[in-house]
């Protein structure tokens, strides 16, 4: 034993932490003074902050310590999808069955723009329609937190959560069935390509409606008392995404879904209005922050042509699917025209996806990195000003939140 051994040996497995506490604090100070000398979403603040201390430019955070912070963000990423889940009225499509109709639609012409660029791109077809399938999905947490902020409602705040939560599932079910063509190509086993988007789809809806009706049967018993249904949620939702990673099912799939059961299910309206309050925000702060240090910023310019093509086709597939519908669906063509702008932001969902797809199949991963993160990088700085601005113009914004 050294003769010193009551010295700090470096580095040691907290040596990370002063640097997670400066990204904290760091995005909550370059987010105010975004949003207060500039005008604009806090979140572009968490996320450059984010971007210049990770690993491709300052590297105050590692790749090795990003990875270890993954849990965190998936916590992060399905307690945004369980909030969006409880917020969406189902029932809205029934009475208005256009609106599925748009979903559909926009979602089907999106990815269908995309990969016809991405194939005119010369893009192989299977790596075309991965790419195409991630970007279907809008972000649930820009749309979620710039309409809160602005305390927005209204047709344009209400559709544009809707559609998102929509598409986000439309995203997920189409990068499990490409996974069937990826398991063929790469794992050979046409068992795996048949039976792991299968478990994948129906075992995140089947622990998805576990926990609904787990958290409505605790709800019976704890009755309309807010902070005890607030604990109730946050530690169900931190279950439900250990549970879904460790079973390796859809995080993405099982949290919306689990939101969205146990609103559907609540007939007696149990829950009382859930927001995370400060937890939630801590963690939508880190979500951002560390989705932006996650990404390869450098492979923004080497795929920038690509990303364009990409970021045109998919703006263009939404916009249509949007406007085709909007008379139908009783919505005039200018609010369509901004409701179409406020399903620009990708990055969450399609980082996830991402992700989840590299994990799986390690020998795709760059290929898809160099087409998907150009396009992700830009939607994710252009991405919530287009929907700050359509939420404005709209004139369905309370002022912001403070």
């Amino acid at each position: 034993m050294s003769d010193l051994f009551f010295l700090p040996h470096f580095p040691s497995a907290l040596s990370q932490l002063p640097w997670y506490a400066l990204l904290l604090f760091g995005a909550v100070i370059a987010g105010e003074a975004v949003e207060r000398w500039l005008r604009l979403p806090r979140l572009l603040g968490w996320i450059a902050v984010g971007a210049v201390l990770g690993p491709h430019q300052l590297g105050a955070l590692d790749a090795g310590g990003l990875e270890a912070l993954r849990p965190l963000l998936d916590i992060a990423i399905g307690m945004v999808l369980f909030e969006l889940g409880q917020r969406v009225d189902l029932s809205w499509l029934r009475r208005n069955p256009w609106l599925l109709g748009t979903s559909v639609l926009e979602s089907a012409l999106a990815f269908g723009l995309m990969y016809v660029v991405l194939l005119a791109a010369e893009a192989p077809p299977l790596l075309a329609a991965a790419a195409a399938a991630i970007g279907i999905a809008t972000s649930p947490a820009v749309v979620l937190t710039v309409a809160r902020d602005l305390r927005a409602q209204g047709q344009v705040a209400e559709r544009a959560l809707l559609l998102t939560a929509l598409n986000s599932v439309y995203a997920v079910i189409v990068a499990a069935v490409l996974l069937a063509w990826l398991a063929r190509d790469y794992a050979g086993d046409w068992r795996v390509g048949v039976l792991h988007p299968l478990y994948l789809i129906f075992g995140s809806l089947a622990l998805a409606a576990a926990f609904a009706g787990a958290t409505l049967w605790l709800l019976r018993l704890l009755g309309r008392r807010h902070e005890a249904q607030f604990f109730c949620a946050v530690a169900l939702v931190v279950i439900a995404v250990w549970a879904a990673a460790s079973l390796k099912l859809s995080v993405a799939l099982a949290l919306l879904a689990y939101g969205a059961m146990a609103r559907v299910f609540d007939r007696r309206r149990l829950f009382v209005s859930l927001e995370f309050g400060r937890v939630g925000r801590i963690l939508l702060i880190l979500l951002f922050a560390i989705s932006a240090a996650s990404l390869d910023w450098s492979l923004l310019a080497s795929g920038a042509f690509v990303g364009a093509l990409l970021i045109a086709a998919r703006l263009a597939g939404k916009a249509l699917g949007v406007l085709a519908l909007a008379p139908a669906s009783g919505m005039p063509l200018r609010k369509a025209s901004l409701l179409a702008l406020a399903l620009t932001p990708m990055s969450g969902i399609a980082i996830v996806l991402m992700h989840e797809t590299a994990r799986l199949y390690p020998q795709f991963a760059p290929a898809l990195a160099a087409v998907v993160v150009s396009a992700i990088a830009v939607l994710e700085l252009l991405g919530p000003l287009l929907t700050h601005f359509a939420l404005v113009r709209a004139g369905e914004t309370a002022g912001e939140v403070r």
